[in-house]
C-alpha cells in the first residue's frame, strides 16, 4: 500500500511530464510555422554553441601531454599561464564560431558567464591532471 506521500509525489510527477510534454508540443509547433530565414539563424546558434561547447570541454584534456613538464617548473605563475592559454584559445573559438562580438547585453552576459564556467572547467581538469601525473 502506497503512503499519501507517495501517491502525490506520483501525482506531481504526472503533472509535470504533461507539462512538459505540452511545452515540447507547442515549441515544436512554433518551429514549424517559423519563417525559414528565422529557423536557420534558430539552428545554426545551436550548432555553433554546441560544437564550442564540445571544444572547450575537449581541450584542457591536451594538457595531458604536457602537464609533467608544467608541473617541473615548480611555480604557480606556469599553471595560471597554461589556463589562461586555454581560457585565450576558448575566447578566439567564440568570437570565430559567433562572427564577431556578442550584439547586446544578454549575449555579452551569455558569453561571459560561459566563458567564466569554461575557465573553471579548464582549471578543474588541469588540477586533476596534474594530480593524476604526480605534481
Amino acid at each position: 500500500m502506497e503512503t499519501s506521500g507517495g501517491m502525490a509525489s506520483r501525482i506531481t510527477e504526472k503533472i509535470v511530464t504533461g507539462v512538459v510534454f505540452a511545452l515540447l508540443v507547442v515549441l515544436g509547433v512554433t518551429l514549424w510555422r517559423m519563417d525559414p530565414a528565422t529557423r536557420t539563424a534558430i539552428w545554426n546558434g545551436i550548432w555553433k554553441t554546441a560544437a564550442w561547447c564540445v571544444l572547450a570541454a575537449a581541450l584542457p584534456w591536451s594538457g595531458r601531454l604536457f602537464i609533467a613538464r608544467v608541473s617541473e617548473i615548480g611555480t604557480n605563475w606556469a599553471g595560471a599561464g597554461l589556463i589562461g592559454a586555454y581560457v585565450l584559445i576558448d575566447v578566439v573559438a567564440a568570437l570565430l564560431f559567433m562572427g564577431g562580438l556578442p550584439g547586446g547585453g544578454w549575449a555579452w552576459t551569455a558569453t561571459l558567464v560561459g566563458l567564466g564556467l569554461a575557465g573553471s572547467y579548464n582549471y578543474l581538469v588541469t588540477e586533476y591532471l596534474a594530480e593524476q601525473c604526480g605534481g
